[in-house]
Order: structure tokens, then C-alpha cells, then sequence
């Protein structure tokens, strides 16, 4: 018999991700990963193209990032040098033709990228450069120079930064290409294999950039001058090549609009930009440091990509020259965690996941489809799955998209508890993806509204940039009228309502609990609530903060006060779970702790979970255990307030 979906669910689903075509189209490697011993493990394995058997090629336990030579002879991919705590990833070779993998790098320093040359004589790789690592010459503190002198996951940088080297495919020497206090990520060489172009913030403005922001820029591949090519962008993707080498395809944010991503063309001499896309779509830009940007490819003609769209992923080609709107290859009720284009743009690798099935990897060719893994087959088996409701409302002439959720065995004749969760960014957006937590909280027999109030992303620059400036105005009023369109709904329960956010999330959880008295109990996850102190102690604060909230706080003192949660911590009446981890540091927990402290000097019923060694990202790359007991927490708090 089937089973509600529970906090369990951390170590019985297992995962699949960064699919890659083999030069001849007849293979698909891809990493596959799950908990084993409480311990996060991953491997690569590879199945026919056209749908097959699988097969396991490594034998490691922290495989990643497979990579085909251009001949199809080895497949690279990256390895810890050893299986010692805190081991650098090298890049390792597997030979197709049956063997063992060798190391190939011996670096003293982590690979976190790499593109081969097209004559497969070696590679161009991103190597994290720490020269502090395994000692600081007898020193005990830590010395700043930089703004971002520490990112979330990544930890304190100091004088670390991202290199560029170029690596020999026989002997593995290494020969570093660039110096300087600058960051180089995701290197890709171009057909004649004389250049690479790759993505840098050599801005003298930095400081008000994101950490990590980045231009497109262009060098040999020997080394020498670099050329930057989109001076004054936020941000920039993964590019590629034109087929003759004499333009790049680029994804691009702007300074001025800086969650709305744009598909370029920019001329390789002239640096002449050309925009294809406008804001109806939103090319796929990745997440640093956990999800680096998807390839695209550019044939003659026309270049396709991935891109996000109104809460749902596609696939689209849109001409080299701009001549017309993109054209959409793949458009369904799916979210893309992950994608590869052959050479010929013809054939698709992607990992597809829907509102009621975790991600697998799907493969698209000119005539054929087919579901190569099955990696969720036995969790999806032996659960239930929590059917969803997407729709949309109306407030002040905007349409608000909502989705709610329906526990295991829903009855339209019963009452429910219901639970609002709130997503974060405040510019990130609930797709129509699986969804872990939502179907936990269902799972434990309440009713979930997810709402994409405006400052969402994926519905146009208007919209999601409609939250700039105004944190917990128009965007708290959104979600307020979603709950009251679905409250007059017989089955929900009205008197017996939670929320639960957790980032933005936590910050619109306590912002609303201390503005309406609606919920019998509030859970904030490493929620932002006092936005003059986060400004200087976030990781992005000085950058991402002075855009989001229209200034320094010195400036904008009135705003920053009248827009923190912590300003009306006298106002909340319910129960207040805080959970949050140790090690964030895109929202420290002095935040939680500052918002725990003024509830209990109140008298306000109030707990404070600090989880060990957890970052921001902690349910991505956060020990599995701990993740299990931040929902196992979240479900108790509501059962024993709400329910």
C-alpha cells in the first residue's frame, strides 16, 4: 500500500543531473546520486541514446561533471584527488573502450570547470586558487581585502580566486592563463581552438556587483590580453561559439534589470551586441555555485537554448541574425534542472521534472523521445503523490499565478488545515516542478497554497522587478488575496492556518505575521528581518541589497526601518519556529537571532533552531540528517499549533 510522502524522503530519493551527449549521438552520461549512510554520494552512468539500459562507469562517490573528448575516446569528468576530507576535485579520464579511470590533474588547488580543446589535446579549466590552503604560515586569523571576502557554501575566500589554466591531455600539466584578483568561470573554446571565452568581473566597480558577477570576455588559449566584450553587464551565462568563430552567444543580465535574462549576440572583433530574445522568456543562467549555466549550441543558422517561461521550462531556437521571435522546440507542464545540445542542435538531453514526478532524464531527437532513467520509479511506486491545482487570481489589475496542493487521499467533503508557503529570492518563483517540501507538508494532511506574488521571475521584467523598492508592499497584498480567494473554498479551514517561508520566504513570514493576525502558527527559515544590519552582514548585502532596497541604509534610513520585520516583532500572537544554519552567510544568523531575541524579551512564543555547518543552500548540499530534522521540526511545530 501506498505511503504519504514524509521527512524520509531526504534519503529514499535518489537523483539525476548533467546529462551529456556522446560525440556520435549514441550515449547519454549523466550523474546519478543519493544518500547512503547519511552521506550525499554520486556516480556517472550512461544509457542508449534512444532509451536502454543503463550502465554504471565509475565506481567513486563523488563523481561529477562528465564531459565526452571531442572524439569520443574518454569521457572526463571530476573526482576528489583522494578520499580524504576536504580533497581537491581533479579531472579524471575514463577511456570508452573499457578500463579503469586515471587521474589526470595533480593540482594542489580544486577543478571546478573545464571545456576541451577541439583536437582533444587537453582542456581549459577553472581552478579555484587558495593560497591559504592547509595553512595560514602559523597565523590564526583571517585578513580582509575584499567586500566579498566570504560566499555562501564557498566559506571565507580571503585571497582566493578562480583561474584559468590550461591543461595537457596526456601528462596532465598544468599551465595557469590568468592572474589578478578576479573571478573566471566557464570556459569555452571555440572551433579553431586558437581562443576561449569565458566569463569575468574585471570591473573597477565591482564591489557593487553581485559576488561573482561577470562579463563576457575573450583570450588565447595560450594565454595573454583579455578582451572584455560586454562591459557594464551584471551578469553573464555560459556562452558558445558561432560555428565560424567570429561571434559568441551570450545570456545577460543588466544592471537595471537584474533577475530578467537576455539572449545576445555579440560580434567577436567589433563587440557589436545584438539582442534576440526580449522578457517573454527567460534564458536559463544557472545558479552559482550549485548549478553552473547550460550549454547552448549555435548551428548556421539559429542557436536554441533553455529558458524559463511564465513558471515552466522549454527548450527554444531563435535565429543567429534576430530576424524573428524565437521559435519553442519543447514547452510542457515541466521544470529543466539540466540540458545538452548536440552539435547539430537537433538532439536534446535534459532533466525533466513535473509537478508529480521527480527528475529524470529525458532525450529529445528529430524524431523519437524516450525517458532513459528511472532513478524516482520506486519512491514514486510506493507514495502518494500530492496532486496539484495550478490557477490564477486577480488584484490592482495583475494576475497573481498560484498552485495548491492537495494532501494524499484528498476529500472535497472534509476540512482542512491549510499552510501558505512562501518562496524566496524575493525573484525566484514555484514552477511546475516537483516539489520536496510542498509534498511533505502534504503528506502530513494539510493543504499548500504556493504563490508567485509579483517580484516573481519568468513573468516579464515588469513583474518581477515590481518588488524592487518594495519589500512587503504590493507583494505581501498578493499574497493575502491569493489566501482569501482560496479560504472561501468549503474544505479549507480557515481558523487553522500556518505559513512557512524560509530566505525571502522568512522574511514575507515574519513581515505578514507582524502586520495580520491570521495564522495559528508561523515557521521562518533563515528569514531577512532587520534589513539595516543585513545589508552589512550578508554576503551580498553592499551589492545585492543597495538594489533591491534603493540604497545604503545610511541614505534610506526611514525605508530600512519601516520595511524590516523586526520593526513590528510586538505585533505577532502566534507561535514562531526560526530555523536556520550556522554557516549561512547569504542571510547570517545574526538575522534569526536577532528576530528570536525580540520575541522573547517580548514574552512571545518563540523557538531558535540553529542548524550545524548548514549554509543558505542547505537543502541542496546540507547533510542529509539535518535536512530531515528541518522538516520533521516543521511538520511537529504546525501539527502540534495548527492541526
Amino acid at each position: 500500500m501506498k505511503t504519504p510522502i514524509g521527512p524520509e524522503i531526504v534519503f529514499e530519493l535518489g537523483g539525476v543531473g548533467s546529462p551529456a551527449i556522446s560525440p556520435d549521438g549514441s550515449l547519454v552520461a549523466y550523474v546519478r546520486g543519493q544518500v547512503e549512510e547519511g552521506k550525499r554520494v554520486s556516480w556517472i552512468e550512461a544509457a542508449p541514446f534512444e532509451g536502454g539500459a543503463s550502465r554504471r562507469l565509475t565506481s567513486g562517490r563523488s563523481d561529477s561533471n562528465p564531459v565526452w573528448s571531442p572524439d569520443g575516446s574518454a569521457l572526463a569528468f571530476l573526482r576528489p584527488a583522494s578520499s580524504e576530507p576536504g580533497s581537491p576535485r581533479q579531472v579524471w579520464l575514463l577511456p570508452t573502450d573499457g578500463g579503469e579511470a586515471q587521474r589526470l590533474t595533480n593540482l594542489p588547488h580544486a577543478v571546478a570547470d573545464f571545456d576541451w580543446l577541439p583536437d582533444g589535446s587537453g582542456m581549459i579549466a577553472t581552478v579555484d586558487i587558495d593560497p591559504h590552503r592547509g595553512e595560514r604560515d602559523g597565523s590564526k586569523t583571517t585578513v580582509v581585502r575584499e567586500t566579498y571576502y566570504r560566499g555562501d557554501v564557498l566559506g571565507y575566500r580571503e585571497d582566493a580566486w578562480y583561474q584559468l589554466f590550461r591543461i595537457d591531455g596526456s601528462s596532465g600539466d598544468a599551465v595557469q592563463l590568468t592572474i589578478g584578483t578576479y573571478n573566471h568561470a566557464h570556459p569555452v573554446v571555440s572551433p579553431d581552438g586558437r581562443w576561449v571565452a569565458f566569463t569575468a568581473d574585471r570591473s573597477v566597480d565591482r564591489m557593487r556587483r553581485r559576488p561573482f558577477g561577470s562579463e563576457l570576455c575573450v583570450m588565447s588559449t595560450r594565454g595573454g590580453h583579455v578582451e572584455r566584450l560586454t562591459r557594464g553587464v551584471m551578469s553573464a551565462g555560459r556562452p558558445c561559439w558561432s560555428p565560424d568563430g567570429s561571434a559568441l552567444a551570450v545570456s545577460v543580465t543588466d544592471m537595471s534589470q537584474r533577475h530578467q535574462a537576455y539572449l545576445e549576440r555579440v560580434e567577436r572583433y567589433s563587440g557589436k551586441r545584438t539582442r534576440l530574445t526580449d522578457d517573454s522568456i527567460n534564458p536559463q543562467s544557472g545558479f552559482f555555485p550549485i548549478a553552473p549555466p547550460p550549454s547552448m549550441v549555435w548551428t548556421d543558422e539559429s542557436i536554441t537554448f533553455a529558458a524559463d517561461v511564465r513558471g515552466r521550462s522549454g527548450v527554444y531556437r531563435v535565429k543567429a541574425d534576430g530576424s524573428s521571435p524565437p521559435e519553442s522546440l519543447r514547452s510542457e507542464a515541466e521544470l529543466i534542472g539540466g540540458v545538452d545540445i548536440a552539435a547539430d542542435g537537433q538532439s536534446l538531453a535534459i532533466v525533466s521534472t513535473t509537478p508529480d514526478a521527480p527528475g529524470e532524464i529525458v532525450t529529445l531527437g528529430k524524431d523519437s523521445q524516450a525517458v532513459l532513467t528511472n532513478a524516482s520509479a520506486d519512491f514514486v511506486d510506493a507514495h502518494e503523490i500530492g496532486a496539484v491545482e495550478f490557477f490564477t487570481v486577480e488584484r490592482d489589475g495583475w494576475e497573481t499565478p498560484c498552485g495548491l496542493m492537495f494532501p494524499p487521499n484528498f476529500d472535497p467533503e472534509q476540512v482542512y488545515p491549510l499552510v501558505m508557503e512562501i518562496h524566496g529570492g524575493p525573484n525566484g518563483f514555484f514552477g511546475e516542478g516537483f516539489n520536496v517540501l510542498h509534498q511533505v507538508i502534504a503528506g502530513a494532511g494539510y493543504l499548500v497554497l504556493f504563490v508567485n506574488p509579483r517580484g516573481s521571475s519568468t513573468y516579464g521584467a515588469k513583474f518581477t522587478d515590481a518588488v524592487t523598492v518594495d519589500w512587503g508592499g504590493e507583494d505581501s497584498l498578493d499574497l493575502l488575496h491569493a489566501l482569501d480567494h482560496v479560504c472561501e473554498r468549503p474544505y479549507v479551514d480557515a481558523g487553522r492556518l500556518g505559513v512557512h517561508g524560509y530566505s525571502y520566504g522568512g522574511y514575507m513570514t515574519t513581515w505578514l505575521i507582524g502586520h495580520v493576525d491570521r495564522f495559528k502558527a508561523a515557521i521562518a527559515g533563515a528569514p531577512v528581518v532587520n534589513l539595516w544590519s543585513m545589508w552589512g552582514v550578508s554576503d551580498i548585502g553592499p551589492s545585492w541589497g543597495s538594489y533591491q532596497w534603493g540604497d545604503m541604509p545610511d541614505n534610506n534610513f526611514d525605508w530600512y526601518r519601516e520595511r524590516s520585520p523586526i520593526t513590528y516583532v510586538d505585533n505577532v500572537r502566534c507561535p514562531v519556529l526560526i530555523m536556520h544554519g550556522d554557516a549561512d552567510w547569504r542571510v547570517p544568523i545574526s538575522q534569526g537571532e536577532e528576530y528570536f531575541a525580540g520575541l522573547r524579551y517580548r514574552g512571545k512564543q518563540a523557538e531558535l533552531v540553529r542548524f550545524p555547518g548548514c549554509s543558505h543552500l542547505m537543502f541542496r548540499v546540507g547533510d542529509p540528517s539535518l535536512v530531515r530534522e528541518y522538516y520533521e521540526r516543521m511538520i511537529a511545530w504546525f501539527d502540534r499549533y495548527v492541526k
